[in-house]
């Protein structure tokens, strides 16, 4: 797997965007927090969509269907998405 470069935001701009899409059946997590990404990579496999500014990320998008409840109990129970 080749390493992925990730470039860290500001720290007024890092923001995470969580949206239940009920009418396409998915749950869709956006962030920029370089930590928050490395971390669903892990937990929920490859994300759905990568923006890239030249070879580094600077924010990731997983779309995750709302039948897959694994992988939902496996964002809510290990991913640190509120910091806590």
């Amino acid at each position: 797997m080749k390493e992925k470069i990730y470039k860290e935001p500001n720290k007024s701009e890092m923001e995470t965007t969580i949206n239940v899409l009920y009418a396409e059946n998915i749950l869709s997590i956006y962030t920029n927090k370089v930590s928050l990404q490395r971390q669903l990579n892990k937990l929920i496999g490859e994300p759905t969509k990568e923006y890239k500014v030249k070879r580094s990320i600077v924010g990731s998008v997983w779309n995750i269907s709302l039948n897959d409840k694994i992988k939902i109990q496996r964002v809510i129970l290990k991913a640190n998405v509120y910091e806590l």
